[in-house]
């Protein structure tokens, strides 16, 4: 190496750690109006997956699907339901918003519990609970309303 490259490795050598460091980044303080947006996407999956649950097994009571089909479809919908919540509780609530957070979240984990339940009826194939299609109706709704 020719002496006179020594310092430009020398320098990027010393560099380097300080742009590592920087370019990892700090968690910034959380936004507000961010956590708002990600809150609004989790009610508005959350609502779709609880009406799809209700459709599904309306459609079964209703001999328009096949069992199969339905505990599928149900099962996926839980599944959606809940990386929903576990998305938005892995978010850090900001100060202002502590009080929401609280009731999004357990919106949230009744969506989860909901849809969990339309499946277990859906694989026993008990699909008219007039309760049960009364409650996912009345749920999708409230998540609706809750996203701003």
């Amino acid at each position: 190496m020719k002496r006179s490259q020594r310092p430009a490795v020398v320098a990027v050598l010393v560099l380097l750690p300080t742009l590592l460091l920087a370019a990892c980044g700090v968690v910034a303080r959380p936004d507000a109006a961010a956590w708002d947006d990600q809150a609004a996407q989790a009610l508005t999956d959350a609502s779709s997956q609880v009406a799809t649950a209700r459709l599904a097994l309306v459609s079964a009571r209703d001999g328009r699907t096949w069992s199969a089909y339905t505990t599928v479809l149900v099962a996926q919908a839980e599944e959606a339901a809940g990386k929903a919540e576990e998305n938005l509780s892995r978010v850090q609530v900001p100060a202002a918003r502590a009080d929401d957070a609280a009731t999004v979240l357990d919106l949230l984990d009744r969506a989860v519990d909901l849809v969990a339940e339309a499946r277990a009826h859906a694989v026993s194939g008990r699909y008219g609970d007039a309760g049960l299609l009364e409650d996912l109706d009345s749920l999708a709704g409230r998540l609706r309303q809750a996203a701003p």
